[in-house]
C-alpha cells in the first residue's frame, strides 16, 4: 500500500522519536494512564498516544495514534516547541535545533517515498549497497539528517536515500604542502584505466600524492579555504574523473559502484550532522592501517574470534592537508582542522563469499513504508525458529564484541552503522567491524591486551576507565541496536522481549563459563550489573547548542538507567507504569 500523505507519516514517526528518546533521556515524564495509553502535559498542552514500556525503561509508541489536544497530530516542530520548557534550549539553540529537524524531515520525505510499494521481501532482494541507501539514520539522534550546510539540491545529489552516483573531484599535492600520508593510500583503485595513464606522473612520483574530494567539499570548502595552494602550483585540480560511487548511511563513506567490492572511500565533508561536524581528523588516521592489520591478526588467531568469523574492514592507507593558516591557531573551531583528508577501507561486499549476503547491523531495524520489519522476513527466509536464529546472532555478533572487550581490552563504538553483519542462507554467520579512525580505544592499566600489540599502537592509543569503554558495547550495541530489534521481533514475530534478554543473558553466561581465565574482567565490565549509566546524545545538543568548538563534542548521562541483562529485570517486564 502506498501511503498517500507521506509527510504526515514522516511527521509522526518524527514526533514518536521525540517523544520516546526525550523520555528514555529523562527530559519529559509521559504519564502512564492505564493499560497502553500514555499522556504527555507540556503546560499548555496535552500529547495522548498509545505505546509500550519496554526493559529498556523505554516508549515503544505506535506514532499513528498521537493526539494534541485530543486532535490527531502530525506536526514534529510543533511539539518540540510545545516542550521548549522541559528541553531548557535557549532561543538561539531551539531556532538552530528547527533547522535541523526541518533538514532531517526533508531527508525523511525523500526516503519515505522511495520506500512506497515496496515489501519487505522485495527490499531484501536489492543489493546491499542500494538497500543501504533506504535505511533509518541514527534511532536515537532526533536529528539524524540534520545535515547543516546542505540545500535541497545537495539532498537530491549527495544523500544517502537519494540514491544518486557521485564523482569524485581529485587534487595532485606536493609533499610541500605539508600533506600528510599514512599506511598505503591506494587512489589507483578509484580510477579508471584512462585516468590512471594520464596521471601515471603524478601517481609514480614520489613528491605528489592523488587526493579525492567530495564534489560538495570541494565547491564550499577547498576551492576558498585552500586557494593559496591551488594558484601557487603546490596543490593540482584534476577535475572530476575516477569511479563513480553511491553514499553509505554515513554519507562521507562512499561505496564503489563501478567495482563492487573494491575499497571503500571516507571523505571530508564539513557539515553538521547527528554529533558533529563530518570532518577527518588526522591523529587517529596516523594510528588506523598498523591497527587494524593487528585486530585482522587477532582475529584470525583467537580461538573464539577465529571460530565466529570475527571479520575486519582494514584501514588501509589515508591522507589529510592541513590548512596552513588554520593549523596556526590553537583554539581554532576543530572543523578548520579536518576539512580536507580522506581514508581508503575494504568494503563489506569485499568481505563477502560467494551464497553470502553482507549487511551494516542497521539493517534488522528497519520497516518497509507499512512497518513490516526486514528482520521478520530474513528469520522466515532462514527456516529457523526466531529462538535459534537470535541465539546464532548473539553467539556471532554480541559474544565476539565482548570478548573482544574483556581478552585485549579494546572497545570499538558498535553502533548499527559501524557493525556487519555476513549472513549465509539469511542466517547470522559473523560480524564485521570497521572504523579505528578514532573509534577504538583501549581500557586503562595493565591488561592482557599487551600481547602482540605493537608498542607504537599500544602506547598511543586513547586510553579510557573500564567504566567508559564498557559503554563502547553496552550503549554502542546494546542501546543504540538491540534496544530497536527486540520489540520488532516482540510485535511482528511474537517473540517477547524478555526471552529476548533472557536468551542474551543465558548465552553470555555460557560463555563467561567457558573461560574461567576472564574471570576477573567479567567483573570489571560487568554486563549484568542491576542498572546502569543512561548515556545520552540529544540533551547535549539541546546544552551546548551550535557555537563553534576547539573539540568535538561529548555524551552526557540521565537517569540510571535498569539493566534488562540483570536477571530480576528480565524475569518479570509490566507494560504499564506501576
Amino acid at each position: 500500500m502506498e501511503h498517500a500523505n507521506h509527510w504526515q507519516l514522516v511527521n509522526q514517526r518524527l514526533m514518536a522519536r521525540i517523544l520516546a528518546e526525550c523520555s528514555y533521556e529523562g527530559l519529559i515524564t509521559p504519564q502512564n494512564k492505564g493499560q497502553d495509553r500514555f499522556e504527555l502535559d507540556t503546560g499548555e498542552h496535552r500529547y495522548q498516544f498509545q505505546a509500550r514500556r519496554t526493559p529498556w525503561d523505554f516508549l515503544w509508541i505506535r506514532p499513528q495514534t498521537l493526539l494534541r489536544n485530543g486532535f490527531p497530530s502530525s506536526d514534529a516542530i510543533q511539539l518540540v516547541l510545545d516542550c521548549r520548557q522541559a528541553f531548557a534550549m535557549g532561543d538561539i539553540t531551539l531556532g538552530n535545533f528547527i533547522e535541523e529537524l526541518n533538514n532531517t524531515l526533508a531527508g525523511d520525505l525523500l526516503r519515505q517515498r522511495a520506500l512506497a510499494g515496496r515489501t519487505a521481501a522485495q527490499l531484501l532482494d536489492l543489493p546491499p549497497v542500494r538497500l543501504e541507501t533506504l535505511l533509518d539514520g541514527h534511532p536515537k539522534v532526533l536529528a539524524n539528517r540534520g545535515r547543516l550546510g546542505w540545500g535541497m539540491d545537495d539532498l537530491h545529489r549527495y544523500s544517502p536515500e537519494a540514491s544518486q552516483p557521485v564523482s569524485l573531484h581529485w587534487l595532485a599535492a606536493h609533499r610541500a604542502t605539508g600533506l600528510r600520508v599514512y599506511g598505503q593510500p591506494a587512489p589507483e583503485q578509484c580510477l579508471t584505466t584512462d585516468d590512471r595513464e594520464e596521471l601515471a606522473p603524478y601517481l609514480q612520483s614520489r613528491d605528489w600524492q592523488l587526493v579525492p574530494v567530495h564534489p560538495w567539499q570541494w565547491q564550499h570548502h577547498i576551492q576558498p579555504q585552500y586557494a593559496a595552494m591551488l594558484e601557487g602550483g603546490n596543490l593540482v585540480d584534476l577535475g572530476p574523473r575516477g569511479h563513480h560511487y553511491l553514499p553509505q548511511q554515513s554519507i562521507r563513506t562512499l561505496s564503489d559502484l563501478d567495482a563492487p567490492g573494491a575499497c571503500d572511500l571516507k571523505l571530508s565533508l564539513t557539515i553538521l550532522n547527528t554529533s558533529c561536524y563530518r570532518g577527518i581528523p588526522p591523529e587517529p588516521m596516523a594510528l588506523a592501517p598498523e591497527l587494524s592489520a593487528w585486530l585482522a591478526t587477532t582475529a584470525s588467531t583467537d580461538p573464539l574470534l577465529a571460530a565466529t568469523g570475527l571479520t575486519v574492514q582494514r584501514e588501509l592507507g589515508g591522507v589529510h592537508l592541513p590548512h596552513p593558516h588554520q593549523q596556526q591557531v590553537a583554539g581554532t573551531p576543530y572543523r578548520y582542522r579536518e576539512m580536507l583528508g580522506a581514508v581508503w577501507r575494504e568494503s563489506l561486499a569485499g568481505k563477502s563469499a560467494e551464497g553470502e549476503q553482507a549487511w551494516i547491523f542497521a539493517m534488522l531495524m528497519q520497516t518497509d513504508a507499512d512497518g513490516t520489519p526486514l528482520v521478520a522476513e530474513m528469520i522466515r527466509r532462514s527456516g529457523w525458529s526466531v529462538e535459534r536464529w537470535l541465539t546464532r546472532l548473539f553467539d556471532r555478533v554480541t559474544i565476539p564484541l565482548y570478548h573482544l572487550l574483556c581478552r585485549y581490552g579494546v572497545g570499538l563504538v558498535a553502533h548499527g552503522q559501524n557493525l556487519g553483519v555476513i549472513f549465509r542462507q539469511w542466517q547470522p554467520e559473523r560480524v564485521v567491524v570497521k572504523d579505528f579512525h578514532g573509534d577504538l580505544r583501549l581500557v586503562e592499566g595493565d591488561h592482557p591486551m599487551q600481547a602482540g600489540m605493537p608498542d607504537s599502537l599500544a602506547g598511543a592509543l586513547p586510553r579510557l576507565p573500564a567504566a567508559h569503554l564498557f559503554h563502547d558495547l553496552y550503549t554502542g550495541h546494546l542501546v543504540t541496536g538491540l534496544r530497536f530489534l527486540s520489540p520488532l521481533l516482540e510485535d511482528y514475530l511474537g517473540y517477547p522481549e524478555r526471552d529476548f534478554y533472557r536468551l542474551l543473558h543465558d548465552r553470555i553466561v555460557q560463555y563467561q563459563k567457558a573461560y574461567p581465565d576472564l574471570a576477573h574482567q567479567f567483573r570489571t565490565f560487568d554486563l549484568f550489573r542491576p542498572v546502569m549509566e543512561r548515556v545520552c546524545l540529544n540533551r547535549v545538543r539541546f546544552r551546548i547548542g551550535y557555537g563553534d568548538d576547539a573539540a568535538r563534542p561529548t555524551p552526557t548521562l540521565g537517569p540510571e538507567l535498569p539493566n534488562p541483562l540483570h536477571p530480576t529485570n528480565h524475569q518479570t517486564l509490566e507494560t504499564c507504569d506501576e
